[in-house]
């Protein structure tokens, strides 16, 4: 009898249930916390961290919001210039390339989560304060 090694790699879907695991739990935390009125930049000026999903991909993305309303978003092998507007207790982007616009929301709980969706609903990401 002749023995096989083992690989100790792990299969393909290990990390990529992982990074779905965790987004959905990123998700559903955001939906239990209560939503903030967002009534000025300052409320979520600062860097923030997380997944950004873009179509069918998933990647680490950092936001930065400047106090003059301008972001800068970078995930993969892109980096997104932009604005930051706040209007009615909501706050709004518009970002590119690509052309991005969509909605910010800010829930409490432990942590401020900040939850980014594009208008077309292709990117949205869960990011948490830095």
């Amino acid at each position: 009898m002749r023995w096989q090694r083992r690989s100790t790699r792990f299969p393909w879907f290990v990390p990529a249930t992982f990074l779905v695991a965790l987004v959905l739990e990123v998700q559903a935390c955001a939906s239990s916390a209560p939503m903030l009125r967002v009534d000025n930049i300052d409320q979520i000026a600062g860097q923030w961290s997380g997944m950004v999903t873009v179509g069918p991909s998933m990647n680490l993305v950092t936001v930065t919001i400047k106090p003059d309303g301008s972001l800068t978003a970078i995930w993969s092998s892109i980096t997104a210039q932009g604005t930051v507007t706040v209007s009615n207790g909501q706050a709004s982007y518009q970002m590119g390339p690509p052309l991005q616009e969509g909605t910010f929301k800010l829930y409490a709980g432990t942590g401020s989560t900040l939850y980014m969706e594009s208008l077309d609903g292709v990117f949205y990401a869960n990011l948490k304060r830095q």
